[in-house]
């Protein structure tokens, strides 16, 4: 494997805004109680995913390691009961990085699971499996709202991350008020924001240190020189932090809403 692809895949791999129409402001639930429990708040807004009729929103993921950063623009759709539609673009600041960059997506609109990463549209045997196969091309875009939406992993990062002794103090995402939990492991921190009055995931950071960089490096059985290279390239310490915004709650789509919204052949088609 060369630099260029390793480093590639480093940012791609490691733990967008494309039009989807006006624009529709965030709906709030009643103000949360100040003194909930961080049980209590992660079970609203377990709940509070598992009552909506769809979702949408656009963000993006951006993720740091050495002197590479790559932009993930992307936009969500998801309705019950298996309708999505993620698309997401990148944008690397690396002269090294040589990814296909134009946009992608994985959807449903009730005829087949698909992911298109630029190769032309693939079918997928079911949702769980295009979701998660995207996960390492969208910046993880359609892991962290689908993945809660959908109920995936009931047990996963919310429950890890919203423990008494990890709350953090009460912060401010533009005009959100948010509670904030971290957790750390193994040389990796994860921190999540939550609306206090929504009950809904805003932003998601995790940050790698260059030790622990490192042990998963060569734990990935990656050849020491380019570890090295990398090491001597600027700092290993890896971060990638994820936001959401333009939140939408139980708009009504039709099937149609969750075809790309661009043409899905394939980029060496005018080859």
């Amino acid at each position: 494997m060369t630099c260029t692809k390793f480093n590639t895949a480093i940012l791609i791999n490691v733990p967008m805004l494309l039009a989807t129409g006006a624009t529709v402001v965030l709906l709030s639930r009643d103000a949360a109680a100040e003194d909930l429990s961080p049980v209590e708040i992660l079970k609203k807004t377990q709940a509070n995913y598992a009552s909506l009729a769809s979702y949408s929103d656009e963000g993006k993921v951006i993720k740091t390691i050495s002197s590479d950063t790559i932009t993930t623009k992307f936009t969500i759709r998801l309705a019950r009961t298996n309708f999505y539609r993620i698309e997401w673009t990148r944008d690397s600041e690396s002269s090294r990085a040589t990814m296909y960059n134009g946009p992608q997506a994985a959807w449903s609109s009730g005829a087949g699971d698909f992911l298109n990463v630029g190769y032309g549209p693939r079918n997928q045997p079911v949702r769980d499996i295009a979701l998660a196969e995207a996960s390492a091309y969208s910046g993880g875009a359609t892991a962290t709202i689908p993945v809660t939406f959908f109920n995936l992993q009931p047990d996963d990062a919310l429950d890890g991350l919203a423990l008494g002794e990890n709350q953090q103090a009460d912060e401010k995402l533009g005009d959100v008020d948010c509670y904030v939990f971290a957790k750390e492991l193994l040389g990796q921190k994860s921190t999540l924001w939550i609306g206090k009055q929504d009950f809904l995931i805003h932003q998601f950071r995790t940050e790698t240190g260059a030790e622990a960089m490192q042990v998963r490096l060569a734990a990935a059985m990656v050849e020491p020189d380019l570890i090295d290279r990398l090491q001597k390239s600027g700092n290993l310490a890896f971060t990638s932090i994820e936001t959401h915004t333009n939140i939408v709650l139980n708009k009504k789509f039709v099937p149609s809403d969750f075809i790309p919204s661009f043409p899905t052949f394939s980029s060496f088609d005018s080859e």
